[in-house]
């Protein structure tokens, strides 16, 4: 049975969309048996660090030359790597924040992407990412509702697979979303919002 990763970012907890979408659809992979082993990485709970000088220039040095400082500087990015290799499929849930991703997950991306890790350069300058056969499920929630938003300002969905597939070669990503959150909503039925999934 396939092992999943479930990434949520929403700093408002139980009471978070995002992230009552993506158990959703954790519920609906396991009721199917699908997925057996599930992996919870909250962003909240456990913020990833912000790059910095020190550990940008740890991210560029090879293996044998990374001093114990270094080590403890990656430590997260080391563990939120062998999580992504670990799994078979990812769910990453995120509110959307003045357009964009929420900045805790932001910052995980920051840690996640590595070259020589998650993607290589090759002889003519291109990049091939390193991780295959991998499914990403996206679950969004915002206030307002996309039909409202000016042309090209959907910057979440197109910057994450953008990202994922340009640094670590993931590109099978399927994208849900509960939107008019901000505008008194009934209760969410979650199922109706996930009945192709």
């Amino acid at each position: 049975m396939k092992r999943a990763l479930h990434i949520t970012s929403s700093a408002r907890g139980a009471q978070s969309y995002s992230r009552g979408l993506s158990a959703a659809i954790i519920k609906k992979l396991t009721d199917r048996k699908e997925i057996g082993m599930v992996t919870e990485r909250d962003l909240t709970r456990m913020p990833p660090p912000f790059l910095d000088e020190k550990l940008i220039g740890e991210f560029y040095k090879p293996a044998d030359a990374i001093s114990d400082e270094g080590r403890h500087l990656l430590h997260y990015a080391d563990a939120i790597f062998s999580e992504i290799d670990a799994a078979d499929i990812i769910v990453i849930s995120t509110p959307m924040h003045n357009l964009g991703i929420s900045a805790p997950l932001k910052a995980w991306l920051d840690q996640l992407v590595r070259v020589g890790l998650t993607y290589r350069f090759n002889e003519d300058g291109s990049r091939t990412g390193c991780f295959q056969n991998k499914k990403v499920y996206l679950a969004i929630a915002s206030g307002g509702r996309q039909a409202f938003w000016p042309d090209g300002h959907e910057f979440i969905e197109s910057y994450v697979k953008a990202v994922l597939g340009a640094y670590t070669g993931i590109t099978d990503v399927s994208t849900y979303r509960v939107e008019g959150t901000a505008m008194g909503m009934p209760e969410i039925d979650y199922g109706a919002i996930l009945q192709n999934l």
